[in-house]
């Protein structure tokens, strides 16, 4: 391939890249605590989970409710920017997004109204540290972490006592570096490559390109 031709492929790849990016301007709707709509966009907040909306933490505290109520405070009568460009199994568009200078997703953590997604992203885990450290919001008491929640896991006895790391025995099993997610040296090192999405571990990884299947 000559200079030239090299060169207009790699500018024809970054055009190309630019074009799957998507960044979206505009008035939000709220959902929920991890969850926007921008026009005809329904957007998942990135690398954090909230609780869910009917969801209650210690002594009853509406935190599902509450974490919705801080969305909309941080989105009201201002211009929400988000950016992103992959998409989750629903087709929601998974993107960070801004309230001015404010990281939403960031700001969520801190405040202890959503937790750091590691099985996604080791993004926000300092924030989620501040947190528990600070006891804010859900730390401030007993809670179910919300990917347990939605599995109708109960709330536990103790303030704090949420495994935030893991969605069960999986993670542990494979997770040999013990940073809240599998890699493919750690899924091939146990025999388990690929991984395909209905195998367990598949939930703890990262599939790029959406196809079910991871490590090929």
């Amino acid at each position: 391939m000559s200079p030239r031709s090299w060169v207009c492929a790699a500018l024809i790849t970054l055009v190309m890249a630019a074009a799957d990016a998507r960044a979206l301007t505009g008035e939000a709707t709220v959902v929920d605590g991890d969850t926007l709509v921008i026009g005809t966009e329904r957007i998942r907040l990135f690398g954090i989970d909230a609780p869910e909306s009917n969801q209650d933490c210690g002594d009853g505290w509406p935190c599902g409710r509450e974490a919705t109520i801080a969305v909309e405070d941080l989105t009201a009568d201002t211009s929400i920017r988000c950016e992103g460009d992959t998409r989750d199994r629903y087709d929601r568009l998974i993107a960070v997004c801004y309230a001015g200078s404010v990281d939403i997703g960031g700001d969520l953590v801190r405040r202890g109204l959503a937790l750091a997604y590691r099985r996604y992203s080791m993004a926000y885990v300092d924030h989620e540290d501040e947190a528990r450290q600070h006891g804010r919001g859900m730390w401030s008491g007993a809670f179910v972490a919300p990917w347990d929640w939605r599995r109708g896991v109960t709330m536990p006895e103790e303030p704090g006592t949420v495994d935030v790391s893991s969605e069960g025995d999986m993670l542990a099993r494979y997770d040999d570096n013990d940073n809240g997610s599998i890699s493919c040296v750690e899924a091939r090192h146990h025999g388990i490559a690929p991984v395909r999405a209905e195998h367990p571990a598949y939930e703890f990884m990262n599939d790029r390109d959406g196809d079910g299947v991871v490590c090929e």
